[in-house]
């Protein structure tokens, strides 16, 4: 086993090995390459795509063990947008306290001198980094899916202008057995979210990377509070302090990234059986079971079965997952 967290609990620890797949690995020889993802991102992403993956006929576990790798690395990513957010509001909050504590410093800034703060802008770069990253890695979600015929999705290029041409050339190939309908769904998925949102956040990205650095990245004077304000960006119109601006941006792409992998495996999966979005008491009663949160999770296979869970439900499916093993 390698990359194991020290941190984890024993708690942790014990739920890990108690994954049938992980079992039939270590017992193979295999190395556990373990991960700690936030809780919720790993429910948006493994967890989203094991609910989804069932429905899929003679899945085979190579297959199924691609896709799951994939998903950690969009976990990976997703994790990153939060840490650089992080340590950009700690970064912050500092150098606040700082400007607020010197008084040649305020009174600098007070006359219109604008400090560039490289601190935040390098985390502010890095954050921008990882969110375009964050999408190229997720259209790799597809490579597992059609083998081969999606070695060309390589990332999410144009705002998904290319992503959506490679797509177009799948719906052709009859030997894929993919549901052409859902490869439409997909589509439709990715020029919805195209403008304004991952529109104006690549650009902004691109600006950093390719064409210039935001030297303004500045506290400022405000007159009506007597006090050096936090930088602030434009987002819907809107000025706010780009630490709000970035949490905007994170969440919304968890989301995305949950439905994206829903409906691109769910390509793999006839047309005969349903997709159906999850109830809140159906996250939270097959998280019980699973022993992960599911709060962002967004598909699951359908069922005619119509059952609301009671709390007493989910008390049950947490003692059923601390007496067996997770047959996944």
């Amino acid at each position: 086993m390698k990359n194991f967290d020290a941190n984890f609990t024993n708690k942790e620890v014990e739920n890990l090995l108690k994954y049938k797949k992980n079992i039939e690995a270590l017992k193979s020889g295999n190395p556990l390459i373990s991960i700690r993802p936030d809780n919720d991102v790993l429910g948006a992403t493994v967890g989203q795509a094991q609910l989804i993956l069932r429905g899929v006929p003679n899945l085979k576990s190579q297959q199924e063990a691609e896709i799951i790798e994939r998903c950690n690395w969009i976990a990976v990513k997703l994790c990153a947008l939060r840490y650089h957010r992080k340590k950009y509001e700690e970064l912050q909050k500092k150098r606040s306290s700082e400007i607020s504590e010197n008084l040649s410093l305020s009174e600098l800034i007070q006359k219109g001198v604008k400090i560039c703060e490289l601190e935040l802008l390098y985390e502010l770069e890095s954050f921008f980094y990882q969110f375009k990253s964050a999408l190229d890695m997720l259209v790799k979600i597809l490579c597992p899916i059609a083998g081969n015929n999606a070695k060309n999705i390589h990332s999410y290029g144009s705002s998904g202008k290319d992503v959506i041409t490679q797509l177009n050339q799948l719906k052709k190939n009859k030997k894929l057995n993919l549901t052409i309908g859902r490869i439409d769904w997909l589509i439709e998925e990715i020029e919805k979210a195209k403008s304004p949102w991952l529109e104006s956040v690549i650009k902004i990205r691109d600006t950093f990377a390719h064409y210039k650095i935001n030297m303004g990245l500045s506290f400022e004077w405000d007159k009506e509070i007597g006090r050096a304000k936090v930088p602030q960006a434009m987002m819907d119109e809107n000025t706010i302090p780009i630490n709000f601006m970035m949490d905007k941006l994170t969440e919304p792409l968890i989301g995305y990234c949950a439905n994206f992998i829903a409906i691109s495996i769910s390509c793999a999966i006839p047309l005969t059986t349903e997709i159906q979005v999850m109830s809140e008491d159906e996250k939270r009663y097959i998280g019980a079971r699973w022993q992960m949160d599911l709060s962002r999770a967004i598909w699951r296979i359908g069922s005619n079965v119509i059952r609301e869970y009671t709390v007493q439900d989910i008390e049950n499916a947490k003692k059923w997952a601390e007496q067996n093993i997770f047959d996944y």
